[in-house]
């Protein structure tokens, strides 16, 4: 699988192998796998590794769409990661029809309010957009200034709430491509 890149950023899809390392916080694999500048905040949401994994193996055309490290070009530094919460999906919005895919990302707290988060949800947005993708959606807890900052800034539109069983209630927004 390819890397995504833009000017500052690579977002390298973790492998199998480095999604298992994370789901059993085995650091020194992940490391190995991932990177070795891989800190112990990666391992915060470990058990979406797993869920990811389990997609992965499920549906490998998943594959492209999984957890993808971002890493710093200039330093190697891996900085948070970003990920698909599933494959392509079909929506119709607005009398229109497409593909659909839903987007998360997580920046570690000293690399936060960098534009990283921009940076990678634009190259993200760009590789979505070649594979056929004409909607982001995005999933955001009304308490998360930084991610409804982003959802603004990127142009999406707010288009309902929903009570999320793990994160509790958050606004859908739609990103048109």
């Amino acid at each position: 699988m390819n890397d995504i890149e833009s000017a500052r950023l690579v977002m390298r899809l973790v492998p199998l192998a480095g999604l298992a390392a994370t789901e059993a916080k085995d650091i020194d694999a992940a490391r190995l796998l991932i990177g070795a500048s891989l800190t112990g905040e990666w391992f915060e949401n470990a058990v979406w590794a797993g869920v990811r994994l389990q997609q992965w193996k499920d549906d490998p055309h998943y594959a492209p769409w999984s957890i993808r490290a971002i890493i710093l070009k200039d330093t190697g530094t891996i900085v948070g990661s970003i990920n698909c919460h599933d494959s392509p999906q079909s929506l119709e919005h607005n009398g229109q029809n497409g593909l659909m895919i839903e987007l998360g990302y997580t920046i570690f707290t000293p690399w936060r309010r960098r534009g990283i988060a921009t940076e990678a949800f634009t190259a993200l947005a760009g590789f979505a957009r070649t594979s056929g993708v004409h909607w982001i959606r995005l999933s955001v807890s009304p308490e998360n200034a930084p991610s409804l900052g982003l959802a603004k800034k990127m142009g999406a539109n707010k288009i309902g709430s929903q009570m999320d069983d793990i994160d509790g209630p958050e606004d859908v927004f739609l990103l048109e491509l």
